[in-house]
């Protein structure tokens, strides 16, 4: 095979090759991961998949938490423990960062949540952070009430007083408007939580401690007529319905859940920054890596097939090359804004365009090595 065509292959080859580990896995369409449980009431989580809930109702917006006040109870069965963070359950009002994220790190249940008081944030982030040690084990059902008000949070495990924060309210004071309940993964859908949810419930008070108690009761009696008879009860699911897509709210039937068949975030990502991307973790460092040396090859042989086809100065080819590069990175991440078990990063360009720079520079060094008479250029041998 004569070089050039030789060269050719090669960068189509590349070519190929990036665009599949870019878009990998071709899916516009994914199914929606959510599952009955066979054996009893309740919803399995088991990969990229969320439950969607409609816009709580508008004629009580107004006093929906218009004292602040919130109790949380979760009926659970983690299948993991991981440090990714994945999402449970998230109060969504279009804005960030959300209203609540109720979020499992290894086995502990940890909340995000909206602040207004800029000195509550946690260090270097948008949101206020409060966590349970040890309430998510892995294969262990737990019942996990989180209060939360005026005089402060706390978190109570399978009826029992568990971690206090005195002072640390979760909603802040926008907490209003049209707001949705996202089970199972966050709204951008990039963190999908895995396990079983068998119940879970809103109220727009505090609960006591003896109603804490007694509400634990009921719902290991499966009892939802008594629960459902507490005041400030505004949710109220007890996954019961066993097939379907639809999930019922018990004190409320116009607000249910619903189970798309096809997996599709809420709210999709364009190009996240990288102040936004970062985190301190190997899996960070990988992609870091997978990107900037995945486009090395394109940058050192597009570089080589441009002066050996074209009559242009090795700047020029150079300056080419690397918008070639960044382009293609561009076209890359706009498509996976697209993909819905994908996610656009700015970061990925920039490192996908250093390595595109870099595969110019290792080409440009080599070739100082090698000299092709009559060619000033310097083109490498069997090129």
């Amino acid at each position: 095979m004569p070089p050039l065509r030789l060269l050719k292959t090669f960068c189509l080859a590349i070519l190929l090759i990036t665009l599949a580990a870019g878009l990998w896995p071709f899916n516009f369409f994914p199914r929606n991961k959510v599952a009955w449980l066979p054996d009893r009431d309740g919803v399995h989580f088991y990969g990229q998949g969320m439950i969607i809930g409609s816009d709580l109702n508008q004629e009580r917006q107004k006093s929906l938490f218009d004292n602040r006040s919130i109790t949380l109870a979760f009926r659970l069965r983690p299948a993991l423990e991981t440090s990714s963070a994945p999402s449970i359950l998230t109060l969504y009002d279009g804005k960030t960062p959300d209203i609540i994220a109720v979020r499992q790190w290894r086995s502990h249940m940890v909340i995000w949540s909206r602040a207004d008081d800029t000195a509550a944030r946690k260090r270097g982030k948008p949101y206020q952070e409060m966590g349970f040690r040890g309430a998510l084990v892995k294969d262990k059902d737990v019942f996990i009430t989180v209060v939360s008000g005026a005089e402060g949070s706390a978190f109570y495990l399978n009826g029992q007083p568990g971690k206090t924060y005195p002072r640390h309210r979760l909603l802040a004071a926008d907490a209003s408007g049209k707001v949705r309940l996202i089970l199972g993964n966050s709204p951008t859908g990039e963190s999908y939580w895995t396990g079983d949810i068998a119940g879970l419930a809103i109220y727009n008070r505090t609960l006591t401690p003896d109603e804490v108690f007694r509400d634990y009761q009921s719902w290991l009696q499966n009892d939802s007529s008594a629960i459902k008879q507490e005041p400030g009860l505004i949710g109220l699911y007890p996954f019961y319905e066993r097939n379907g897509g639809v999930i019922h709210n018990v004190v409320n039937p116009d607000e249910t859940l619903t189970i798309p068949e096809i997996f599709k975030p809420v709210r999709r990502k364009l190009f996240v920054p990288p102040w936004a991307d970062f985190r301190w973790n190997w899996s960070f460092v990988q992609d870091v890596a997978f990107n900037l040396l995945g486009f090395i090859p394109a940058g050192f042989f597009f570089t080589a097939l441009l002066l050996r086809a074209t009559r242009q100065k090795r700047l020029t080819v150079y300056v080419i090359t690397a918008i070639l590069g960044a382009g293609l990175s561009l076209f890359i991440e706009l498509t996976q804004a697209w993909l819905p078990t994908r996610e656009s990063s700015l970061t990925d360009v920039v490192c996908n365009a250093a390595g595109t720079m870099l595969g110019i520079a290792i080409y440009h060094v080599l070739n100082k090595f090698t000299v092709n008479p009559g060619n000033n250029r310097r083109v490498l041998p069997g090129f």
